[in-house]
C-alpha cells in the first residue's frame, strides 16, 4: 500500500504492507465475511461438483475464475453451509419438477405457493416453524414454486430437517448474527 509520510516538513512515500497500515491505524479492521479474495499462496475454499469442499492455494487464473463465478470462500464454515443451502435448492427444484404441476409466475390470477418459516410463536401458542403460503405477485427472487399448497407440506415432509436447519441455523457469512 502506498502511503505518504509527513516528517520534518517534508512528504515521502513509501510502500507499507497492509497489516503495517492497520498497526498504524490508516486502515480499518472490516469484519471477514467468509467471501474475501486472498493473495497469492493464501488458502481459500470452493465446492467440488460432488458438494466436497476442496482447499486450495491462490496462484492462479483457475483461482479468479472460482472467485468470479462466486465459489470462492474465505472460510471452510461458510464454504460448506453454503454447499449444504445450495444443494437444498437444487434438490427442492427438482423435487418440484418431478412432483408437480409447472407453475406459471406471470399468471396474475393463479395463486402462487412457496415455503416460508415463522420465527415466533403464533398468539395461540404454536410453535415457530415451517408452513405453506400463497400469493400473487410480487414474486421473489430464489423461491422454488409450488402449485398446491398440499404440494407445499409434501416438500416440507421430505426436506423438513434440511428446511429447518436452513431457515434456523444456516450462516451466510461471517458477520452475520444468528439471533
Amino acid at each position: 500500500m502506498q502511503v505518504t509520510i509527513s516528517a520534518n516538513g517534508k512528504n515521502i512515500k513509501a510502500e507499507i504492507s497492509e497489516e503495517q497500515a492497520k498497526i498504524l491505524g490508516l486502515v480499518e479492521d472490516k469484519p471477514k465475511t467468509g467471501y474475501e479474495s486472498l493473495g497469492t499462496g493464501e488458502t481459500y475454499y470452493l465446492v467440488d461438483v460432488d458438494d466436497e469442499i476442496t482447499t486450495m492455494k491462490y496462484d492462479s487464473r483457475l483461482d479468479r475464475d472460482c472467485y468470479d463465478v462466486g465459489n470462492y470462500y474465505s472460510d471452510k464454515v461458510i464454504a460448506e453451509n453454503n454447499a449444504r443451502a445450495d444443494r437444498l435448492l437444487r434438490q427442492l427444484r427438482q423435487w418440484q419438477a418431478l412432483n408437480d404441476e409447472p407453475v406459471n409466475k406471470r399468471d396474475l390470477i393463479q395463486l402462487i405457493f412457496t415455503i416460508g418459516y415463522d420465527y415466533k410463536k403464533d398468539d395461540a401458542g404454536n410453535d415457530a416453524g415451517l408452513y405453506a403460503y400463497s400469493y400473487h405477485r410480487p414474486v421473489s427472487f430464489g423461491e422454488i414454486h409450488f402449485s398446491t399448497r398440499d404440494k407445499v407440506k409434501e416438500a416440507i415432509n421430505v426436506f423438513k430437517d434440511e428446511l429447518t436447519w436452513y431457515f434456523t441455523e444456516y450462516q451466510r457469512r461471517l458477520d452475520e448474527t444468528m439471533q
